[in-house]
Order: structure tokens, then sequence, then C-alpha cells
């Protein structure tokens, strides 16, 4: 059984990472969207609110699960018998970043990356934008895969 992770804050969620879990599930018998808990970092949204969001955008997918991590991804994937790491990319900056990053996986860990690039209508989507939007009170609502209420 072939099994992939999709790593990322996902504070929030958007259309774009929705695009990538989709592709990657249609790919891998599981894919596991686990969300980096980092404990120096301040997060717009919760852990509880961050996994309900995926939760619900994910529900029609069978082989998609959601999980949560604090540490080097290399370990968790060790830990968690992953195969392949698939990260999103929108642009050459994020090419030339995640390129960086699977040079170092490949050094240090025993799980491939896969690069995939976004499509063109999610190339300009991002959580900060997402997040920034709502800091201004504005609807974010045709950049995330769920339904939007003021906190």
């Amino acid at each position: 059984m072939k099994r992939a992770v999709i790593p990322g804050s996902y504070d929030p969620i958007t259309n774009g990472h929705i695009d990538l879990i989709e592709r990657a599930a249609s790919l891998f018998d599981e894919v596991v969207v686990a969300i980096f808990d980092h404990p120096d970092k301040k997060s717009f949204f919760t852990l509880e609110e961050r996994i309900g969001f995926i939760e619900e955008a994910c529900r029609g997918f069978g082989n998609v699960k959601t999980d949560s991590f604090c540490g080097l991804l290399i370990d968790y994937v060790k830990e968690k018998d992953i195969d392949v790491i698939v990260r999103g990319v929108r642009n050459v900056r994020d090419f030339d970043y995640e390129y960086e990053l699977a040079q170092i996986y490949a050094k240090t860990g025993n799980a491939e990356m896969i690069l995939l690039p976004s499509r063109g209508e999610n190339a300009h989507v991002s959580s900060s934008m997402v997040r920034e939007l709502i800091k201004y009170d504005r609807d974010p609502s045709a950049f995330i895969p769920f339904e939007w209420k003021k906190k």
C-alpha cells in the first residue's frame, strides 16, 4: 500500500490545498493531510478548527485522513511508515524552496518527495492571503472550501 503525506500549517486550508489533496488521493492508496502544529508559532486558527475545516472539506475522499504532528517531518514520516511526501508549488519561488527540502529529505530520510504544480486558478491562493482578507473583514469564500462564518 502506497501512503503519502501532504504536510502544512493549513491556517486555513484553501481551494489550492483541496486541489492538491484530490490529485494526490487519485495517485496513492492513502493520503494523510498532516497539520504541522508548531508550539512556538501563533496560528490564526486553532488546531481543532483547522482539523475541522480539513475534515469537512475532505469528507468526500474515502482515502484521505487528517493528523497533526510537531517536530521534524522526516521523523513523522518514518514513525507513520509513509512512502511519499507530496508538496504543491505555485511558482518558481515555491519550487526553489521545495527543491532544497527534497535534497535534505533525500539525505536524511526514507521518503520520496513529489512536487505537484498548482493549477492556474489556484496559483495566487495562499493561506496568508486568506488570513489577510479575514483580518480586514473581507469574505474569503472564493478561496476556501468551507463555509465562512465570522469568528
